[in-house]
């Protein structure tokens, strides 16, 4: 009969590499659910980015800044935010669980939860401008403030499991004159302007730093697909 320390022994041997299992099926898990589509990493190209590109080359340049990446509510993420200024563009990845679209189906009394392949959300930029940009001690007065509201040229979606994704290219914007900058999100049979949005993210505040990224090969190789089709 083994003894007793034997059995705890070979207990504690047991749980040690069930914990080693438990531990990488979440990282696993993680990687599989929790990452970007790669349909959607890359940047995407429409005539704008493509110009830019051949007229800056390597050199474009990318601009990140870091900022919450959650709602409050915890209902939308925007997993990335890229300001391309040569290109007077803006790309943001929007992410929702598809817990956001039950939230959504409770908080309008819907008759039923929306599919997730439909688009239900109105996604815009806000753009607030500093009409008197030598006075910094005004930027909370809103008479001293302007705003501007920017609508998506082109949309891409994929999903996963557990989320939709919505990433846009917003054009003829830039950073230089903001203050600060917000994703709106509106359900699309409410969208007044004038009001409160369903929910809201910072994405850029003039107070921050932005940070330099690298245009990645799958970045180029998108834009030179794109070159055919907006040359000619």
């Amino acid at each position: 009969m083994a003894s007793v320390g034997k059995i705890i022994g070979k207990s504690f041997k047991a749980f040690f590499y069930l914990i080693i299992v438990v531990i990488n099926a979440i990282v696993l898990w993680r990687v599989l659910f929790s990452g970007d589509p790669s349909s959607l990493k890359p940047l995407m190209a429409n005539e704008n980015t493509v110009v830019a590109y051949q007229t800056y080359g390597n050199e474009l340049r990318l601009e990140t800044q870091k900022q919450r990446t959650i709602t409050e509510s915890g209902k939308f993420s925007v997993t990335d935010c890229v300001f391309i200024p040569e290109a007077n563009q803006i790309q943001v990845t929007v992410r929702y669980n598809n817990s956001t679209l039950r939230y959504l189906a409770e908080d309008y009394e819907l008759s039923e939860t929306p599919d997730r392949k439909t688009d239900v959300f109105d996604v815009t930029i806000v753009k607030t401008i500093d009409l008197t940009p030598d006075d910094i001690e005004d930027n909370t007065d809103k008479a001293a403030l302007r705003e501007e509201r920017y609508f998506p040229s082109e949309v891409k979606t994929a999903y996963k499991t557990l989320y939709s994704y919505r990433k846009f290219i917003f054009d003829g914007v830039n950073y230089e004159d903001a203050v600060g900058m917000f994703v709106d999100f509106y359900y699309i049979e409410d969208i007044d302007y004038s009001d409160t949005p369903y929910d809201a993210l910072c994405i850029y505040d003039a107070s921050m730093p932005l940070a330099e990224r690298s245009l990645t090969r799958a970045d180029k190789s998108a834009i030179k697909k794109a070159t055919g089709k907006h040359e000619g």
